[in-house]
């Protein structure tokens, strides 16, 4: 709805979809020397849902001197897994027990609320005898989410089982006052049950910025934001002698200076220089007592929620043991514009980390991992960036152009001293530990390329496009745990359209998802020892076909 100078806009969404799984999988355990094979066999179904409103209004004020924005925006999602299954048996004798893992029936909720509030108000004006800007405004934002696990695990005493999942819990097999050793059932939640909790977040926000032209070649952007951030927990963990009931696990005040200044050093081509400060907040998730199973790999994550104690155990704060990582971020660019969209772009970055979280393996329960505050990182890099069209070698190729985008960066993380000291009484004959590592989760080098081929008169869209991304760490290893790394993955894509119509309303595409049948790998890696599997996955080649009409 418009007026003469006021806009306003309603939204609504509602998303929903369910999805099946059956899955049929042979697992082998090589884990601390116990080595065997089991037959694994899934039932899964998961539903989701998403609804959300956005009620937004644009003002003018004073013949459009002054802009005001407001946005309102409430949205509830819902997850729901009931009654997730998974039995394995150790082959070739059929056995369950719990060295290979003990049936398994799960049922999962996450409940989950937001509310956003946003009000930002602009004014053009004359700054240092030059046209600007000035920007000023504030957010609001509460978050709560409702998580549970329910699971039940089945305990075999002496009974032969066929191999059939489906005959597990026949009748014949069941506990009851003839059948002294028959299969019982204990639910992991009673008496208590981390995997029950409720968290909420409020976030308050205010921001200033003026965007300041000092000469007739240089622009600037500066502004500070301040953010007043507070989380909130219920719930207990695995055996109860912590218990929270609303209890404030994170309470931050931060403020987020930024500094981006433009220099058209010609017409086409710009010198750009940014600093930065940002943050990165542990999830619902990670600030939690939460052990969660995965129910395929049968792998565990287990939430980083824990107390601090003072005065010799006597006074316990509940805090959270996650903290927020505080980053600073300082960028160089040179870019290049030419015609038809075409650019060339040069960058160098460095980044500083306080604190980051990363995944980290137990120790003491294997295939088991929890995020946690490692030492302090950098980051620096490289970027180059292009887009050319292919008509500069032949007119025939002028509707074909070419992209590419290589980064190639160095990482560092300065170990605590708990990491240095469990790598060094670890250390095989010959190494040498260093006090520092890479960062988990940054490759070493990032490239995309690709060729496109668009024929707006005919309707014609095709491209052929390569990712692949350098060994990453993974998750970060401790004591005897070593080091995870994802193995180069070679993603080729190939994607087709034409459109139909006077006015396109008609599409078709057609795509090939990983045309090199490429695996997913993720290894365990160590010093001079062969790469050993920690996930190997076989995507696959897809083929894909569509048809879109739209009216």
């Amino acid at each position: 709805m418009k007026t003469e100078t006021s806009k306003y806009k309603l939204n609504f969404l509602h998303l929903q979809n369910g999805e099946s799984k059956a899955g049929d999988f042979m697992f082998m355990n090589t884990n601390l020397g116990a080595v065997f094979e089991a037959r694994q066999y899934n039932l899964e179904y998961s539903e989701r849902a998403l609804s959300s409103v956005l009620l937004s209004g644009t003002h003018f004020l004073n013949g459009r001197d002054w802009e005001i924005n407001w946005k309102l925006a409430p949205t509830i999602s819902k997850m729901d897994d009931p009654d997730i299954r998974f039995t394995r048996f150790r082959i070739p004798n059929n056995i369950i027990g719990t060295e290979v893992g003990l049936p398994t029936r799960i049922w999962r909720t996450l409940d989950e609320m937001n509310l956003v509030g946003k009000l930002d108000l602009n004014r053009q004006a004359n700054i240092l005898g030059r046209n600007g800007k000035i920007k000023f405004g504030g957010n609001y934002v509460y978050k709560e989410r409702d998580f549970n696990i329910q699971s039940f695990q089945f305990t075999p005493g002496n009974i032969t089982f066929t191999g059939d999942p489906n005959s597990v819990l026949n009748e014949e097999n069941l506990f009851d006052e003839e059948n002294r050793n028959g299969l019982r059932h204990n639910p992991d939640f009673i008496p208590n049950n981390p995997n029950a909790y409720q968290s909420n977040l409020t976030n308050i926000g205010a921001y200033s910025s003026a965007e300041l032209n000092p000469s007739e070649k240089l622009k600037a952007v500066v502004g500070v934001r301040m953010e007043k951030y507070t989380q909130f927990y219920t719930g207990t963990n695995a055996n109860a002698s912590i218990v929270l009931d609303n209890e404030k696990v994170l309470d931050d005040l931060d403020f987020f200076p930024s500094l981006n200044l433009i220099y058209a050093l010609k017409e086409n081509q710009n010198l750009r220089l940014s600093a930065t400060r940002t943050i990165a907040r542990p999830s619902f998730k990670e600030l939690s007592y939460a052990e969660i199973l995965d129910p395929i790999t049968g792998r565990s994550f287990i939430g980083g929620l824990f107390p601090e104690s003072t005065d010799g155990g006597t006074t316990v704060l509940w805090d959270g043991n996650l903290i927020a990582t505080r980053i600073n971020n300082f960028d160089l660019r040179w870019e290049l514009f030419q015609e038809r969209g075409q650019m060339f772009s040069l960058s160098a970055f460095y980044k500083t980390f306080n604190s980051p979280i990363e995944m980290v393996q137990f120790l003491s329960d294997p295939g088991s991992f929890q995020p946690r505050n490692v030492g302090n990182g950098t980051v620096l890099g490289v970027e180059v960036e292009l887009r050319k069209s292919l008509g500069i070698v032949s007119p025939k190729l002028e509707n074909f152009s070419w992209t590419f985008n290589a980064t190639l960066t160095e990482s560092q993380i300065k170990m605590s001293a708990t990491e240095l000291r469990s790598r060094q009484l670890t250390a095989r004959e010959g190494q040498t530990i260093e006090d520092t590592r890479e960062m988990a989760g940054q490759a070493p080098y990032i490239i995309n390329t690709g060729i496109s081929y668009n024929n707006f008169t005919t309707g014609w869209e095709a491209g052929l496009f390569y990712n692949v991304q350098g060994p990453t760490l993974n998750l970060v290893g401790f004591g005897n745990r070593t080091d995870t790394f994802t193995v180069p993955f070679n993603s080729l894509n190939f994607n087709l359209n034409k459109s139909f119509g006077a006015d396109e309303r008609i599409q078709a595409n057609f795509g090939v998802e990983n045309i090199l049948n490429d695996k997913r790998q993720i290894v365990y890696r160590s010093f001079e020892a062969q790469d050993q599997f920690f996930t190997n996955l076989s995507p696959g080649t897809e083929i894909k076909f569509g048809f879109t009409y739209a009216f």
